[in-house]
């Protein structure tokens, strides 16, 4: 038996050892009388008094702590009976490490698995602050599970980030403790949020030929996106194309989805075969079709990304929109607005060379002159001037050639820290779609392209037609009655298209998307005739 007291605490506290480690707790007995020099030492009536209260309390805790231990052996005991394997129970510092050496039938993506090891670590270090001594992750209660959730709310993120992080959090604990059942999982009970889907918008026809037009010249992006315009493959499916899936003699693509492991097959169109053609002639046929794309997309996939929505910003510029030109600025307001940002920094050293570098660089030096006068580093030079441009928001460096706005391309959201891309990579895969469903291309072929499972997926999310598209679409296929229903018969005073006039109004307005329906609609009207 050991008891402790502290010179900065009227509480007595008990010393134990559990699991091998000492641990002390506070016995909630207050230290009354007069304190010895020593806790050794006898004092007065009233401390030994408390000193017995302290005993006596101390001998509850250690009795408590022997049949908590007790349980637990039988717990883990007829855990081990039911499931056949020993049962452990895993502190929570080792949360991700456990999540990634759970048995999957797919790999996790490299920055999926970074986000939901990042998600367990932030879940643990709540939990060893809010609920104090729970270090293993079978001591979790549901109150802790609850109040993580609400943090996550009350940090502003969507309602499918929510759900993601409940998810994850819920399985996780399934998957380590299989033997529980559901209602000793803390998550349990917690009911997913409403989602607010944001879908991907087409391009019109218009706008993939500027799209084309905008990266014409870029020989490391271009492929990129002709492939996905021509097929409706992923990102990484595009990049990662392998002259093995290829087969230009027979005009196919037939390769294996890495998202969902499907099985595609797609039509080589005349425009990707002729960036086949180029990507043949220097690679060889061999290993990946776009090489250089390829190691890219497996060493920094956003890169790809920023590429693409640059062309988009180029192609989709408006009067309006996201690529307005900045206006220009003197150098006088350039030189006053450094100076301010520099003052901010205070009377440091950092302050005073970043004075010394601008206004060099402001008078007309160049860099490798401001190198020279000011002795310092081109690295540190460029950080200094990069640092103004970028906090003051002025045009600093001259001959710098700066990214397009990609404002433009996002939308807000009612809930979520960011806001939502509606055209991007991705918009090329529900431009295919939308246009393959639109010009009467079964639902069944589209699947086939695309690898989608189920219908409900390539309708809700996938197939986006714009309004006119859909009223010529409606308008074509639906019976005449209908569709000139709102037109009154020549009896009462309004005119009725007559077949011949009704043939000519369609060949005038015939489009590559809707000829097939137009001439069947015709072959109908010339049997009236």
């Amino acid at each position: 038996m050991s008891l402790e007291i502290r010179k900065s605490s009227k509480w007595w506290y008990g010393v134990f050892m559990v699991n091998g480690q000492r641990t002390v707790i506070n016995l909630g007995v207050p230290i009354t009388g007069r304190r010895p020099p020593k806790r050794t030492m006898l004092g007065d009536d009233e401390f030994e008094r408390s000193r017995g209260r302290a005993m006596q309390a101390y001998a509850k805790q250690r009795k408590k702590m022997d049949e908590d231990r007790t349980g637990e052996k039988a717990l883990t005991k007829l855990a081990e009976m039911k499931t056949g394997r020993e049962v452990s129970f895993p502190m929570l510092i080792d949360l991700p490490q456990h999540w990634e050496a759970i048995p999957r039938r797919k790999t996790p993506d490299g920055r999926y698995a970074h986000q939901c090891k990042t998600t367990l670590e932030r879940f643990a270090a709540f939990v060893v602050e809010r609920q104090r001594g729970a270090d293993e992750f079978v001591s979790v209660k549901p109150e802790t599970a609850r109040a993580f959730m609400a943090a996550e709310e009350a940090r502003g993120v969507s309602p499918k980030t929510w759900n993601d992080t409940l998810k994850l959090l819920r399985a996780t604990f399934r998957h380590l403790h299989p033997h529980l059942n559901d209602g000793s999982n803390p998550f349990h009970g917690l009911v997913t949020k409403a989602t607010e889907t944001v879908n991907r918008e087409p391009f019109t026809v218009e706008e993939l030929k500027a799209i084309t037009e905008a990266c014409a010249g870029d020989d490391f992006i271009r492929p990129i996106i002709v492939t996905g315009m021509c097929t409706a493959m992923r990102r990484g499916d595009c990049c990662m194309l392998k002259w093995d899936d290829v087969d230009l003699k027979a005009g196919f693509i037939t390769v294996k989805t890495a998202k969902t492991g499907e099985t595609v097959d797609i039509p080589v169109f005349p425009m990707l075969r002729d960036e086949l053609q180029r990507a043949l002639a220097s690679t060889g046929g061999k290993g990946c079709c776009f090489p250089e794309q390829a190691q890219m997309y497996t060493t920094n996939p956003d890169g790809i990304t920023w590429r693409v929505k640059q062309v988009l910003a180029k192609a989709l510029k408006s009067p309006t929109g996201p690529n307005t030109p900045e206006p220009s600025v003197s150098t006088d307001e350039v030189r006053t607005k450094g100076l301010a940002y520099i003052k901010g920094l205070g009377e440091t050293s950092k302050a005073e060379n970043m004075r010394v570098v601008f206004t060099a660089y402001v008078d007309g030096q160049n860099l490798k002159e401001v190198m020279a006068g000011t002795c310092c580093s081109r690295g540190t030079v460029s950080n200094y001037l990069n640092e103004l441009e970028r906090d003051t928001g002025f045009p600093i460096l001259r001959g710098k050639q700066r990214a397009l706005k990609t404002d433009g391309l996002q939308t807000e959201r009612e809930n979520g820290k960011r806001r939502a891309s509606v055209h991007d990579f991705h918009s090329f895969r529900v431009t295919w779609i939308t246009l393959a469903l639109a010009a009467g291309v079964p639902l069944e072929l589209v699947q086939r392209v695309t690898g989608h499972r189920t219908v409900a997926v390539v309708m809700k999310h996938y197939f986006r037609p714009g309004r006119e598209d859909f009223r010529q679409a409606l308008n074509a296929a639906m019976p005449q009655f209908l569709v000139n229903g709102h037109k009154k018969s020549e009896t009462k005073g309004e005119v009725v298209l007559s077949p011949k006039d009704e043939i000519r109004r369609i060949v005038e307005h015939v489009t590559p998307r809707t000829w097939k329906k137009d001439k069947a609609r015709i072959l109908q009207l010339l049997e009236i005739v």
